[in-house]
């Protein structure tokens, strides 16, 4: 690379950091605005349980469904071009969603549609950031995972605390719908990066990995991708089950609305602290199980202190919130480490967030339906901390120094 080149890139990586955590700062607050809402939407649309839980599993299940495709319009369209259609396709979804008014059934279709579009929008973000990184930062990237990670969850932090009080204001759909303004500032400022990044995409695959040759070689052929995909889904399911229902956890114990909101945002907010943390440590380490292993049993610690405990809620909010921010980290970080190439990353984050979201698309709705048959909260932490036990199991295979493509070897 010449100084010329050098000095070109440089600007153009420093737009790329700003451009990558605001694409991150638009893949949650869509979706987290929904939680502290969701009773108040209940009360007003008449929707049952079952059927909020449905709401809440959506964009999961969309997330499941359009991440295996993101890499074919990636191929198609180029990674900045891709998310910058992603970042519109978000803005609308998520003022489609907004739309409807009054009971059952009137309108509410568009809740749910809506709520589809947005979710297959971040789908392209979800899959298509780790790539970036690993393109463009690829010795630095448990770092830059923790800082974009930081982002993503600050901003849900943040869509979560302000939503009960914005719905006291402006109307629970209004709220929904502010979530669009940051993804239209966001696809301007994305629009101004150019396309020299986009180019590299050429010269970068040169890896045997990305090569014509191991096109046919599916990846559902390694362990190591299973076992990555194994860890993203059950992390997956347990933060998407706390994120809709741990406000209506904290109301079935005596907490307010508007308080409930604010915990869900501490219990997210806290996350910003753990990504800071846990990534400079994961930078300085040579694989990832040890970590992996301890923050499942943080985890579990605090739901079980929610099952057992529940006097010290805030505590256990805290703890538990703390260890999912992390786990977000070091799921999107083994993606990208498990993969030799950008490419390879890519597919790999497309078949770990594709099955993954499936299997968490599961949780919302089984908790739903758990409580509308049994009126308590108790039999859903406890279902939860099955699934975290085997999040702690798949977390230390998923966090071998190992790549998809040694054939699944320590």
């Amino acid at each position: 690379m010449t100084a010329s080149q050098d000095d070109a890139r440089g600007p153009s990586r420093a737009l790329l950091l700003v451009t990558v955590l605001l694409v991150a700062a638009n893949l949650r607050p869509a979706i987290t605005v929904v939680g502290p809402l969701i009773e108040r939407i209940g009360a007003d649309t008449g929707m049952s349980a079952s059927a909020l839980g449905l709401l809440g599993a959506l964009p999961v299940l969309s997330l499941g469904v359009f991440s295996p495709v993101v890499h074919r319009l990636s191929s198609r369209l180029g990674m900045e071009r891709s998310i910058l259609l992603a970042l519109g396709v978000l803005a609308a979804g998520t003022v489609l969603r907004s739309l409807p008014g009054g009971p059952l059934p009137a309108g509410v279709w568009t809740l749910y549609l809506g709520t589809v579009i947005l979710g297959a929008a971040i789908a392209v973000g979800n899959v298509l950031v780790p790539a970036v990184v690993k393109r463009d930062f690829p010795d630095h990237v448990p770092l830059m995972t923790g800082l974009y990670t930081a982002t993503l969850v600050g901003c849900a932090a943040v869509a979560s605390g302000v939503a009960v009080p914005a719905a006291a204001w402006i109307g629970w759909e209004l709220t929904l719908a502010s979530a669009s303004a940051l993804a239209v500032v966001a696809a301007v400022v994305w629009s101004r990066r150019g396309r020299p990044q986009e180019q590299a995409v050429v010269v970068l695959p040169t890896d045997v990995s990305d090569s014509p040759r191991p096109r046919g070689r599916r990846l559902t052929r390694s362990p190591v991708a299973w076992h990555v995909t194994a860890y993203f889904g059950l992390q997956s399911a347990v933060f998407y089950i706390m994120l809709t229902w741990l406000p209506s956890i904290q109301t079935y114990h005596g907490i307010s609305q508007a308080a409930a909101g604010w915990w869900l945002a501490a219990y997210q907010a806290v996350g910003i602290i753990a990504s800071l943390l846990v990534g400079p440590l994961m930078q300085r380490r040579r694989d990832q199980r040890g970590i992996a292993v301890g923050l499942a049993v943080l985890m579990g610690s605090g739901v079980a202190g929610m099952a057992f405990v529940p006097q010290l809620l805030p505590v256990w909010c805290l703890m538990a919130g703390f260890a999912s921010g992390a786990t977000l980290l070091v799921s999107l970080t083994v993606v990208s480490l498990r993969a030799r190439t950008p490419h390879q990353a890519a597919r790999l984050s497309g078949m770990a967030q594709g099955i993954g979201y499936l299997l968490a698309g599961s949780g919302p709705l089984i908790a739903g339906a758990l409580v509308d048959a049994t009126g308590s909260w108790v039999p859903v932490l406890h279902v939860l901390l099955g699934v975290i036990a085997a999040q702690g199991v798949a977390g230390w295979f998923a966090g071998r120094r190992v790549f998809v493509d040694d054939g699944g070897g320590a």
